[in-house]
């Protein structure tokens, strides 16, 4: 066996193990199905799901990190379903307060990425973010409406240690990116997608990783009251290990830096934090 046919072998054994190692994370199990893709929020308690349309990932609303008060996530349900019509609603409302429902265009990064993500967290390439737990996100030179309060992070840190949130976002981008200091000409969901690149990395570093990501297509049902009334461009959904793993990622010099990005790009947002699985 030659040198280039060995080094061709390794070469496609370590891709494969890579994305075996990616393949496994639950952004594709959740992604997984025929037919249109659902985000459903639901105040109250909602109804079963119509024939024909399968629950890929359930979670429910605990309390509200970011444009929405601690002590009243207005959400309780959050949930990503699979099939059914796409031009009718895919669950029944039951006795449900509100909702929004949206058909969603579930994003796939490529597995391999995150293969080599986990293979540079597990070697400590990629390792954790340190310092200390920000208390007050406010007093960073950042856009206040799109860090947690004090109080929601108050209420973050007062949650048990073994307590490993998903982070459900809503997200609003400006048609054009607004940058304080400079003007490069690009749509604000482009600003907020390098931001993205580097805020997944360093939530892979912290110990968490992606659950979903998706660009709403069409609203089926608009919210009719609360922090979710209006426009949203796509959704999307992080775990982390614990609290203080959220908090962390202002230490990473790289994520500090695309704050930047992110506040360019976002008209704005909500973050609420939920338990999945309920």
């Amino acid at each position: 066996m030659t040198l280039a046919l060995i080094f061709s072998v390794s070469l496609g054994v370590l891709i494969a193990a890579l994305w075996a190692i990616g393949a496994r994370e639950q952004c594709f199990a959740i992604s997984k199905g025929s037919g249109p893709h659902w985000f459903i929020a639901i105040r109250g308690q909602p109804g079963a799901l119509k024939p024909h349309v399968s629950e890929r990932w359930r979670s429910r609303a605990d309390f509200g990190l970011i444009g929405v008060p601690p002590e009243d996530a207005y959400w309780r349900h959050f949930i990503i379903a699979s099939g059914g019509d796409p031009a009718r609603l895919p669950i029944d409302l039951g006795t449900a307060e509100d909702a929004y429902i949206a058909r969603i265009s579930l994003r796939r990064p490529p597995a391999l990425l995150f293969g080599v993500l986990k293979t540079l967290v597990g070697l400590r390439i990629l390792t954790k973010p340190e310092g200390p737990i920000v208390q007050d996100a406010q007093t960073l030179s950042f856009r206040g409406d799109v860090m947690p309060s004090a109080a929601s992070i108050a209420r973050l840190l007062a949650q048990p240690q073994n307590y490993a949130p998903a982070m459900v976002n809503f997200l609003a981008y400006h048609k054009d990116a607004q940058y304080r200091t400079s003007a490069p000409g690009i749509s604000g969901r482009r600003a907020y997608l390098r931001y993205g690149v580097v805020a997944m990395r360093t939530v892979y570093r912290t110990g968490g990783h992606l659950l979903f990501t998706g660009r709403v297509l069409d609203v089926l049902r608009e919210a009719s009251a609360g922090p979710g009334v209006g426009r949203w461009d796509d959704v999307a959904a992080m775990r982390y290990p614990n609290p203080p793993a959220i908090l962390s990622m202002e230490h990473a010099p790289d994520y500090h830096a695309a704050l930047d990005d992110r506040d360019a790009g976002l008209e704005r947002t909500i973050v609420i934090a939920t338990t999945p699985g309920i």
